[in-house]
């Protein structure tokens, strides 16, 4: 074990951590939420001169900066790291507002330990929030609100990033997270040669014990535990999904990391019981959906995890408690699949309860992951924790280990990014005219009218999405009939990017 007065000065460590939650609907608002969770960050480092020493502050992205689907009619802070900074007294020289994906709190606080270690920052505040219920509940009610704050300071703003679909997705229904994930899902329930009833309840029963978890975290958004049976019972969204299966995003809730070096650590007088260590830490960008071989797995999702445990020098086998993304059922199998490590709800495999349980808040959700393993580390000084984050549709990866052991790993030397190189991909057909089924999903409207999309390959092996034309019930319910997988179909000739299909 390395001796902590060894450590280089530049060593990144963790020593704050804070979490809000607002259960009840209030008036205040994302960045209100932010700054209260940045102020139990703070107060949990045990040093009372650290907000003064923050010299960068990131943000992750806001839903309602991504788009029409969150906007907030009560206004925005058009520099959220300031706002922040003003709420704890802080006086950042940098102030960076990430981009989209759920993975960006891990993404970033790879970044930001490589830039410690390089001597490049100092002291780092990473924070997010989302209060979509606060939101919401103000839009119904009527209320009148004032969520604007103007500031002139500098603000570094990633954008949106790369988009993570292709075109003809994108022309062919896939405008909705749902869909993809059901395409993934049932790509899997195929391959596990189940039933869509029987993959049902493979997935209720596994998510069974991530709302054990929930109930028994103060942060989490919702009360109580709702079991297998609670879940296949609520109403449906596609042929897979229920609505107890997936992310919720009407969540108030936020949460705040500080990363220092050991050097001012030891300079602000923060006590070693709060330092953390980084271990093993990796990202990695995956292809779009349809160009993936085998839509039911992520090969980057593996890599990542595999390369972060490669760093740490550990096997999965040393991990003590995990929490893997879980935004739907599939991202966790997917993940776990590659690990070895159980579905079945044997073993505990989040550390805060879920996307679907304790709350999906935004891009944000894997800093209430890190906030956790931060707290599970400190109680176990010998354990390790580890933390695997997911943004898109299983597009971009993150993994990070943690624990009270020290860590001798050179950040600012170790490649932390995974290449795609080597990954087999499969091109697009923009007029395929026939092929068959890869994998399918099919969806209700308000009306019960049913709609289905398919990813499909043709004679060649080049790849398709489709989608049932309009008022095409036929189709889309034959397909709930029996597993159409490996079914042949036909594909009109193309209007821009956009196919319609029927069984052949």
């Amino acid at each position: 074990m390395t001796d902590t007065k060894t450590l280089p000065d530049s060593t990144p460590i963790l020593v704050g951590a804070g979490q809000f939650t607002q259960r009840e609907a209030t008036d205040t608002s994302h960045m209100g939420l932010a700054i209260q969770a940045a102020a139990n960050a703070v107060a949990d480092c045990g040093a009372p001169d650290i907000a003064q020493a923050i010299d960068t502050i990131c943000v992750t992205k806001l839903f309602s900066d991504m788009g029409h689907l969150w906007n907030c009619k009560w206004g925005r802070s058009n520099n959220p790291p300031e706002s922040i900074a003003r709420g704890i007294g802080a006086s950042p020289k940098a102030r960076i507002y990430s981009q989209t994906g759920g993975n960006q709190p891990q993404s970033r606080l790879i970044e930001m330990a490589r830039d410690i270690a390089l001597g490049e920052r100092e002291v780092v505040l990473l924070a997010g929030s989302e209060a979509l219920k606060n939101q919401r509940h103000a839009e119904r009610n009527n209320r009148e609100l004032d969520w604007n704050e103007h500031f002139e300071e500098t603000l570094e703003d990633r954008g949106m990033g790369e988009s993570v679909a292709t075109s003809q997705e994108l022309s062919n229904g896939l405008h909705n997270v749902a869909y993809y994930y059901a395409l993934i899902e049932q790509a899997q329930c195929h391959s596990a040669a189940r039933s869509v009833a029987e993959h049902r309840e493979k997935m209720a029963q596994l998510l069974e014990s991530f709302s054990k978890v929930a109930a028994d975290n103060p942060y989490a958004q919702f009360t109580g535990s709702q079991s297998a049976a609670d879940i296949l019972a609520a109403p449906a969204m596609t042929h897979l999904y229920t609505k107890r299966m997936i992310a919720q995003d009407g969540v108030n809730l936020a949460a705040a990391l500080i990363l220092c070096s050991v050097g001012k650590a030891r300079e602000l007088g923060i006590p070693e019981s709060q330092w953390v260590y980084l271990h093993g830490m990796a990202d990695g960008t995956e292809l779009e959906l349809s160009r993936r071989p085998d839509p039911g797995k992520s090969p980057m999702a593996g890599r990542v995890a595999d390369r972060a445990l490669e760093i740490a020098g550990l096997s999965i086998d040393a991990i003590d408690a995990i929490d893997i993304y879980s935004c739907f059922p599939c991202a966790v199998t997917a993940v776990a699949d590659h690990l070895g490590l159980p579905t079945d709800g044997s073993r505990a495999l989040t550390l805060t309860g879920g996307l679907p349980y304790f709350g999906g808040p935004g891009n944000n959700y894997s800093m209430h992951g890190i906030a956790e393993a931060v707290s599970a580390a400190r109680n176990r000084s010998d354990a390790y924790i580890m933390v695997t984050a997911n943004g898109g549709v299983m597009s971009k990866h993150a993994s990070g280990i943690y624990s009270q052991i020290p860590s001798s790993t050179d950040w600012a030397t170790v490649e932390t990014k995974v290449s795609d190189s080597g990954v087999e991909h499969r091109d697009i057909c923009l007029d395929p005219g026939q092929g068959t089924i890869v994998s399918y999903t099919v969806h209700f409207d308000r009306d019960g009218g049913a709609h289905a999309i398919i990813i499909g390959d043709t004679a060649e092996g080049e790849r398709f999405v489709a989608t049932t034309a309009k008022d095409d019930q036929a189709t889309a319910q034959a397909l709930l009939e029996t597993d159409p997988i490996g079914q042949p179909v036909s594909v009109t000739p193309p209007e821009g990017e956009s196919l319609n299909f029927q069984l052949a």
